[in-house]
C-alpha cells in the first residue's frame, strides 16, 4: 500500500521554483487563503493531472492514459495523493488565514501570481 504526505515546499513566483523529482503541484495563493481553499486547489490540480515530477508516481498522477497493466497502480497512487491532501492539518490550530506574509493584491495588479508548491513524499509504513 502506498501512502503520501503532502508537504508545502515553497511559496514564490513560478520563475523561482527549481522543481522537484517527486510528484508535485503548484497552486496560486493569496493573502488570507484558508486551508479549505488550499485543499480545494490541490484537489483541482490532481483532478486535471497537473502533476509535475520525474518519478513513476508523478507520471501515473499526470497521465491522461496509462497502460492496461498500470491501471490498478495508477488508481492506488491517485487515491493516496487525494488522501494526503485530505489529511493536511495546520501546525498551529489557531491559525485560520494562510500566506499572511504576502502583500494585499487587487484585481488590477499586473504582476505575476504567487504560487505555493506542494510535494507528495512517499511515507514508510
Amino acid at each position: 500500500m502506498i501512502k503520501f504526505e503532502c508537504c508545502h515546499a515553497d511559496t514564490c513566483l513560478s520563475d523561482y521554483w527549481s522543481g522537484h523529482h517527486l510528484p508535485h503541484v503548484q497552486i496560486p495563493v493569496w493573502r488570507g487563503m484558508t486551508l479549505a481553499q488550499v485543499k480545494s486547489a490541490l484537489r483541482s490540480e490532481l483532478s486535471q493531472g497537473a502533476v509535475m515530477g520525474s518519478t513513476d508516481n508523478a507520471r501515473l498522477l499526470s497521465a491522461d492514459m496509462v497502460r492496461e497493466d498500470e491501471v490498478k497502480q495508477a488508481d492506488r497512487v491517485t487515491r493516496a495523493a487525494y488522501a494526503a491532501v485530505n489529511r493536511m492539518r495546520l501546525a498551529d490550530k489557531r491559525k485560520r488565514k494562510l500566506f499572511m506574509g504576502l502583500e494585499e493584491s487587487t484585481d488590477n495588479d499586473c504582476c505575476d501570481s504567487v504560487y505555493a508548491f506542494f510535494v507528495f513524499v512517499e511515507m514508510e509504513d
